[in-house]
């Protein structure tokens, strides 16, 4: 039959023409081939996401650290008082006023101190309570005076804060933004500054822009917090480290004596919780400015 006479290597006439010079494909290559692409497509869509991933964080800690760096030389050319002040540890520990009298007493001067000398001790105490007030006054009287300057303007450097316990040193701004906590922990506009007799709270980042408040879990009672402020200088012992909600603002309410709160979120990576880190002030020193002549 005509059928039996075709050569055995004619051409399929049904099927798929081949390009000149290219061997046949095996059967089923399109599908192995359409699988590779997929996979190869997926796998390099996860190298660029786990490389976005290391990025962003690290992007935001080298945008933290350059803005760091000119707030601070602004903050110390504006500033040279306190600049002066901080290059001086020694200075701090001699001058700053501690705001015990509990050294005045007599028991501890003497267990069985006569008349005279509990009058002595007494006249002691009356005077060094009567030059904390007056160091008191004086604070409060600067405090008033850099809120009048400065109070309110979001994105300015207003002072450092220093936690020897965790390793933090960083430029403190004015106002709790995004663009602010980006540069550093801002001050919440809202609260009074040190020296205004209330609770000055803080808010900055734990995982990204620099993390400044990463390690506030590690902080435990009696760790020193320091600000210092064109002003003044003002050092907190810590008093407790708390976990809230965002809605329990209660927690850093004014109180009416000097306190400091620090806020960041809580855990890693989630905004779900607040982890606030207070202190109680118990020592501070005044400022003076800079050709003052005092």
């Amino acid at each position: 039959m005509a059928a039996s006479l075709a050569p055995l290597d004619a051409p399929d006439p049904h099927a798929a023409p081949q390009s000149e010079g290219m061997p046949p494909r095996p059967p089923g290559s399109g599908k192995h081939k359409r699988r590779r692409t997929w996979k190869w497509w997926l796998a390099n869509a996860m190298i660029i996401a786990g490389v976005l991933v290391l990025a962003y964080p690290l992007g935001t800690w080298a945008y933290t650290w350059f803005e760091q760096r000119g707030l601070r030389e602004q903050l110390a050319e504006e500033n040279p008082g306190m600049a002066a002040i901080l290059e001086d540890r020694g200075a701090i520990e001699g001058l700053i006023s501690v705001t015990t009298t509990e050294a005045y007493t007599a028991e501890d001067a003497i267990a069985d101190a006569d008349a005279a000398l509990d009058a002595a001790v007494e006249a002691a105490r009356a005077e060094r309570e009567r030059e904390y007030r007056a160091q008191l006054a004086a604070f409060n009287a600067a405090a008033d005076a850099f809120e009048e300057r400065v109070g309110g303007k979001t994105g300015e450097p207003i002072g450092r804060i220093i936690i020897p316990g965790i390793g933090v040193d960083v430029i403190m701004l004015e106002g709790t933004d995004t663009g602010d906590l980006r540069e550093g922990p801002g001050h919440w506009p809202e609260t009074p500054f040190p020296g205004q007799g209330g609770n000055f709270v803080v808010s900055g980042h734990r995982t990204t822009y620099g993390a400044p408040f990463r390690k506030l879990d590690d902080l435990v009672e009696g760790d020193i917090i320091e600000l210092a402020l064109p002003y003044g200088i003002a050092r907190y012992a810590v008093s407790r480290v708390i976990i809230v909600y965002p809605d329990e603002v209660e927690e850093v309410a004014q109180l009416g004596r000097e306190q400091v709160s620090l806020a960041a979120c809580h855990p890693f990576y989630s905004a779900r919780q607040r982890i606030v880190a207070q202190g109680e002030l118990v020592s501070f020193k005044v400022i003076e400015p800079v050709g003052s002549g005092s």
